[in-house]
């Protein structure tokens, strides 16, 4: 079994204590300045593709600032738990259940304002993120910015079952050299907001320019 079967054999397997431990923390020191590189329209005139929407948590955050929201994840247990909690919102969210390389052969090309993939992309292994996140900024807007976060390190791993790509800024100094989109990107540190947790992650936002 690979890497990638593994680690969503794992969020299969452990979905509802995953979405117990995700769905209330509080990610509004993220939300912030995501929503502050947004194209200067209305929300009910933007598109946002949540990669990797886990619990629904995100997606339905944007949903009620109005935002349209594609929320994709590779578990489909997991798709079906965030829909059950955002009954109130499905007029905006659509959800889909796809892998990344099923996302790449979408013809998406300029339609969303943003992608917001939180704690998602950290599943990539190393020597593919470059032309993964390539393919990624065609998909948006010409004014549109993609948020990115990695736990915060030096190496590849697996841990409990899940592969992690781990992101410093020596790692992505070589990562965005091999990206040929025009793109400029702000880099900074924030510690885990969840409250048994001690981790530091490399949060990256990058936008088109």
């Amino acid at each position: 079994m690979t890497n990638q079967l593994k680690t969503l054999a794992f969020y299969n397997s452990n979905a509802n204590s995953f979405v117990e431990q995700t769905i209330g923390v509080d990610m509004h020191q993220l939300y912030h300045p995501f929503i502050a590189t947004l194209p200067a329209r209305s929300p009910n005139q933007q598109h946002i593709l949540d990669l990797g929407c886990g619990s629904g948590r995100d997606s339905i955050y944007f949903a009620t600032l109005g935002f349209n929201v594609t929320a994709i994840d590779g578990s489909q247990v997991l798709i079906d738990l965030a829909q059950s909690k955002s009954a109130a919102k499905q007029d905006t969210i659509e959800w889909y259940c796809a892998t990344f390389e099923d996302i790449v052969q979408e013809n998406w090309q300029h339609k969303f304002t943003a992608i917001w993939s939180c704690a998602s992309l950290l599943h990539v292994p190393y020597r593919e993120l470059p032309e993964l996140i390539e393919k990624l900024l065609h998909m948006l807007t010409e004014d549109g910015g993609l948020y990115a976060s990695f736990k915060y390190g030096d190496s590849e791993r697996i841990k409990d079952g899940r592969f992690f790509n781990d992101m410093n800024e020596v790692r992505w100094a070589a990562t965005k050299q091999k990206i040929t989109c025009d793109c400029k990107e702000e880099t900074w540190l924030t510690l885990d907001q969840r409250a048994d947790r001690n981790e530091a992650w490399f949060n990256i936002m990058i936008r088109r320019v």
